[in-house]
């Protein structure tokens, strides 16, 4: 597990502010953004709409008046499809194959979600630390000022923290809307501790594989409704001053004249299954092409952000062990806040690149898969 930590850092005295992790963000979005929210609902309706599709054909019960050469009077039919030419089962497959691909789209969108969360969350860390970072400036002057003027850099600070603090405001507004929280509420966020790097769920879904799969499932009802199929019926019929008369019969049903179009179909669905089978494989290098640029951008952040570190490391052991003075202290102090400005910096984009590298990964879904599709 990688943890990003610059060293010490200066608390931020905010009254009854709460406090967060990455991954309590992200799990609070996933359990109480509406959006999430809504994503579950859909997937839990497109379930029970599987259920009913995936059900037997229906029983027919006709009740109607009947004129034939025994007179006129009334006829009762009752008519339950056996299927035995496979439909029932088609439809079953295809409502699972229609619930895999809504389910890869939920998880794709809840995905987005999450990034954003986690850029959000990013964005206001590095604003708190640069906040922190120039109050512990200002201290540092404050306590030079006897010995040295200080108003220039001091004023240079204060301008800089003014600045910091409106950008702190606004990735808070953004973080607090994402967390369903008002917009103004304070809160801390906690270093960035890097989601562990799981394998992929054994039922994650590809939305790719996940179309072609229906497309295929679609192919199979096609080819069912050109077989012929066996109804059991049971009939009743009552003339006028008769009794009434039963019958059972199994009636077999053909599929005879279409004129060719069921056949036009099929062979349709077989050259969109065809198309689908050729963008998976081109979808597929560019996946990892992209898997792999984002990897790369992180470790170069990384490796600028092991750079900046180490010269914010080298310069505060000269603090230690150099006696200076007044006036070199506050050359040294300057440069230190400037090194770690710096550090800060880096530390961001190597978090940003480190959100998109994991985004593309779908490393944010798998931390909260527990609310993943929940309604």
């Amino acid at each position: 597990m990688i943890r990003f930590v610059l060293g010490a850092m200066a608390c931020v005295a905010v009254a009854h502010a709460d406090t967060i992790t990455l991954t309590d963000a992200l799990q609070r979005v996933a359990q109480n953004h509406p959006l999430a929210r809504a994503l579950a609902l859909e997937l839990e309706a497109t379930r029970w709409r599987g259920r009913a599709e995936a059900a037997f054909a229906p029983m027919s019960v006709y009740l109607a008046p009947m004129i034939s050469d025994g007179g006129s009077g009334e006829e009762l039919i009752v008519q339950q499809p056996l299927e035995l030419n496979g439909g029932q089962r088609a439809r079953a497959a295809l409502s699972h194959a229609r619930y895999q691909l809504h389910r890869a789209e939920t998880q794709s969108a809840l995905n987005e979600l999450l990034t954003q969360t986690a850029e959000a969350f990013v964005d206001a860390y590095a604003y708190q630390r640069r906040l922190e970072a120039v109050a512990h400036y200002v201290q540092t002057l404050d306590a030079l000022q006897p010995q040295v003027a200080v108003h220039a850099p001091r004023e240079t600070a204060q301008a800089q923290a003014m600045e910091v603090g409106e950008a702190h405001r606004r990735a808070l507004y953004r973080l607090n809307a994402l967390l369903q929280r008002p917009l103004d509420a304070p809160l801390v966020l906690l270093p960035v501790q890097a989601v562990p790097d799981t394998p992929t769920a054994d039922d994650a879904v590809d939305a790719d594989a996940a179309q072609l799969a229906l497309l295929r499932a679609e192919l199979r009802l096609m080819r069912t409704q050109l077989l012929p199929d066996v109804v059991l019926q049971a009939r009743v019929e009552k003339f006028a001053g008769n009794s009434t008369r039963p019958a059972y019969a199994l009636v077999l049903e053909f599929p005879l004249i279409d004129y060719g179009a069921r056949r036009a179909e099929i062979r349709a669905q077989q050259l969109r299954i065809q198309a689908q089978e050729l963008r998976i494989e081109a979808a597929r290098l560019q996946a990892q092409a992209e898997q792999r640029a984002a990897e790369d951008a992180y470790r170069a952040a990384r490796e600028q952000l092991t750079q900046a570190q180490q010269r914010v490391e080298r310069l505060t052991a000269a603090s230690v062990h150099t006696v200076a003075s007044d006036a070199r202290a506050l050359e040294h102090a300057t440069e230190l806040w400037r090194a770690r400005m710096e550090l800060i910096d880096a530390e961001h984009r190597a978090l940003r690149a480190w959100v998109a590298w994991k985004s593309i990964d779908e490393a944010f879904l798998k931390e909260v898969k527990a609310y993943a599709t929940r309604p």
